[in-house]
């Protein structure tokens, strides 16, 4: 019953993952930056939530929007003042690494002086759990499993929309897509903020259950990275399997072996992949001779 337990757990974890993952994803190949402040966003969507939540006292459907629409504006702001620039001056994809992780130092430092370097729980009122015979289900694993599934769901839908193909046009050739009447720049801009989006919900959602604090964004965004490369770089529904098997390794990790291993297996297999993927995660796009 205890592997079951597991399994259970694993899988509601590696739901959220996937959100994390599928908004790093479409950040990643729409404007070719290793979105490490993605992390920033994920930690800034919980804690602007629980500003508003529990200091401001507003209620909860407003601090989930108001929390949304400032993640929105920042995220909108990054596209617009750093990447896009970064990009019509042609930037080495190292230089846009450097810069998102100032700009992940920039967002990470303000919300450690405001809230300290301590993980954060909001009171779970969704305290009772559901039975089946040895299997605990907790109200709030219930509800994350929903929330989680609804959206992953709306995202494979749009995957097969017409909007859909011209983000995948942008990914393949910016250029191309551009010549075809494709308005580039608002595709990345929707890319950006929509991801922002998805990595702050699913903090959101953490923080009902395991809590977070100033610095997960950043081992979630690796292990988003992990599950992107795992799922194939262009595919939705790879990510999403992947990101479920990413979680379940973890898991397993944690309970047989150490908590302290949980991390580290999830980075030595990053390593793996890159070895085995020998364009790496930053200089992707190789031409065909040379692969």
């Amino acid at each position: 019953m205890i592997i079951f337990q597991l399994l259970i757990n694993s899988l509601i974890s590696g739901l959220i993952l996937a959100l994390i993952a599928v908004g790093f994803y479409l950040i990643f190949n729409t404007t070719k930056v290793f979105h490490i402040a993605h992390g920033a966003f994920y930690t800034l969507g919980g804690f602007i939530f629980l500003w508003f939540l529990e200091f401001m006292h507003i209620s909860f459907f407003f601090s989930i929007i108001i929390s949304l629409i400032c993640i929105i504006i920042l995220s909108a702001l990054v596209e617009l003042l750093i990447y896009k620039r970064l990009s019509k001056n042609n930037a080495s994809q190292a230089i846009t690494l450097i810069a998102s992780m100032g700009i992940y130092l920039l967002l990470i430092n303000p919300v450690v002086l405001v809230f300290g370097n301590e993980s954060k729980i909001i009171q779970n009122y969704y305290s009772s759990s559901f039975d089946f015979s040895e299997l605990i289900l907790t109200q709030i694993q219930f509800i994350q499993f929903i929330i989680s599934i609804v959206i992953l769901t709306i995202i494979l839908l749009f995957g097969n929309s017409r909007f859909y193909l011209k983000i995948k046009a942008v990914m393949s050739n910016q250029d191309v897509a551009s010549v075809l009447g494709i308005n580039f720049n608002s595709i990345r801009i929707f890319s950006v903020c929509f991801g922002s989006v998805l990595a702050a919900i699913a903090c959101i959602l953490r923080l009902y259950d395991t809590g977070i604090n100033p610095y997960s964004g950043l081992s979630m965004t690796l292990s988003a990275a992990v599950v992107v490369i795992l799922g194939g770089g262009y595919s939705l529904g790879g990510t999403i399997i992947a990101s479920l098997l990413i979680s379940f390794i973890q898991s397993f990790t944690e309970f047989f072996i150490s908590a302290q291993w949980k991390e580290g297996i999830t980075f030595l297999i990053l390593i793996v992949v890159i070895l085995w993927k020998t364009e790496g995660i930053v200089n992707f796009k190789m031409r065909i001779e040379e692969k």
